[in-house]
């Protein structure tokens, strides 16, 4: 009996020396709302007024709504293992890009969003990281409270 004792005793002493893995990723609730691009490829989205500047809305239902730069756009927010992130199903206006930097910043973020992305969102900022581009987002609160002071 003394024999089976110790060994039982021990199981419990491993187990509270291991960690649980924080999860990665985000939640749902926590990408509804509206966001700024802010960055492509770490290099500041700048965009002189009265332009719009390139951001999405995701609802609760994960419906897509937003600007690339010269065109709306619209399509259905995917998420899949908690950190994957991509839009399917996006449909978009058919406006022409007169300048190149509007140009730019359109193909590079509907190309991206289309995509499966890396998504993490720490500190209020959404990064997307696809095989070619990394988008930043902040969320549209958040920057028009930077822009008023």
């Amino acid at each position: 009996m003394k024999k089976w004792l110790l060994p039982l005793l021990a199981i419990p002493l491993f187990l509270t020396g291991c960690e649980s893995e924080t999860p990665q990723g985000f939640s749902v609730q926590n990408i509804q709302q509206s966001w700024v691009l802010t960055k492509v490829d770490g290099k500041d989205v700048t965009i002189n007024e009265p332009r719009t500047i390139p951001g999405m809305a995701i609802d609760a239902d994960l419906k897509v709504s937003g600007f690339s730069g010269c065109n709306r756009f619209f399509g259905q927010a995917e998420i899949r293992d908690s950190n994957k992130f991509r839009l399917a199903n996006m449909g978009a206006t058919k406006m022409a890009c007169i300048q190149d930097d509007q140009a730019t910043i359109e193909a590079v973020m509907t190309q991206s969003l289309q995509e499966w992305n890396n998504a993490s969102l720490e500190n209020n900022i959404l990064t997307l990281t696809s095989e070619q581009h990394i988008l930043t987002f902040m969320p549209e609160a958040i920057t028009d409270n930077e822009n008023d002071q």
